[in-house]
């Protein structure tokens, strides 16, 4: 299966009119059906609602253009080791966004539409995670030497 451009661009068109409360739909899924993850978040969701929000609308406008999207994937990636987010954890958002599309693209959540959005969040989430992974590498580790320490007095 490839990947429908036309599908992810205007599925996102549609639900970017639709504002954050496609991200208030995303979190109260996730929540509900993967409440461990509940504790990664804030408390105030509202800014964090917002961010999600652009960034889907973000991946879906820019996924015919790799030189803009690959290297805010990969940002995305890093920028998520802070609140500990592992591998394990993207398939619990993907699940959450496919079933959120679903829920307000309605009739217009096509098979085609579905397969192409799993094969896009699945490459997505691979910069992300491989990205991540990189940022995390033992290789970069530098070990602490006796240089480091102030000498005795």
């Amino acid at each position: 299966m490839s990947i429908n451009i036309q599908l992810i661009q205007s599925s996102g068109a549609a639900v970017k009119d639709l504002g954050v409360q496609v991200a208030e739909h995303f979190y109260n899924y996730m929540f509900t059906h993967f409440p461990e993850v509940r504790k990664m978040f804030p408390g105030d969701m509202t800014e964090q609602r917002i961010r999600l929000f652009n960034s889907v609308i973000l991946i879906a406008t820019t996924i015919d253009n790799l030189e803009v999207l690959v290297p805010y994937l990969k940002e995305l990636g890093i920028s998520h080791i802070k609140y500990d987010t592992r591998p394990e954890h993207y398939p619990i958002v993907g699940k959450s966004l496919l079933n959120t599309l679903k829920h307000f693209l309605g009739a217009a959540w096509t098979q085609e539409m579905a397969e192409s959005w799993i094969e896009a969040y699945n490459l997505a989430s691979t910069v992300c995670i491989e990205a991540a992974y990189e940022a995390m590498a033992p290789s970069r580790f530098v070990p602490v030497t006796i240089d480091d320490v102030p000498p005795a007095v």
